[in-house]
Parts: C-alpha cells; sequence; structure tokens
C-alpha cells in the first residue's frame, strides 16, 4: 500500500476487521471528539429511538443529526 497518497491514514489494526471495535479505535486514534468519554460519545450518538420518531419524515436526515454532538 502506497501510504503517500494518504499521510494521515489511520494504521491498520485487528479492529477494523473487528468491527464492533471500530468505533472506540477511531476514538482512540483522536479521529473523534475526545472533549467526552468514549461511552459518553456513544451513549449521545445512539439515535434509534431518534430514526424510529422521525420515521418517513422528509427531513429524516436532519432530523437525527440534530441532536448529535458535532463532527470534528
Amino acid at each position: 500500500m502506497n501510504t503517500r497518497v494518504n499521510p494521515d491514514h489511520l494504521p491498520f489494526s485487528w479492529k477494523t476487521l473487528l468491527s464492533g471495535y471500530t468505533p472506540e479505535y477511531v476514538y482512540d486514534a483522536g479521529r473523534l471528539d475526545r472533549g467526552l468519554s468514549f461511552e459518553e460519545l456513544r451513549r449521545r450518538s445512539h439515535i434509534n429511538a431518534i430514526a424510529q420518531a422521525a420515521d418517513q419524515d422528509p427531513d429524516f436526515s436532519r432530523r437525527i443529526r440534530a441532536e448529535l454532538p458535532a463532527a470534528r
């Protein structure tokens, strides 16, 4: 792999193969907001109830993102 194409890429890790670990891997690598603990960020990012409430709303995308932690 030629890393000169994207010098800011994340290093390869077994955590990316086991997708349940990917969010924490990205957090640990500093690619997500570190102003919250990982567990708090995960809790605030859970959108199931919001998505169900928005259901067929034409503004679905905006509604599910309205209260999420800010993207980095």
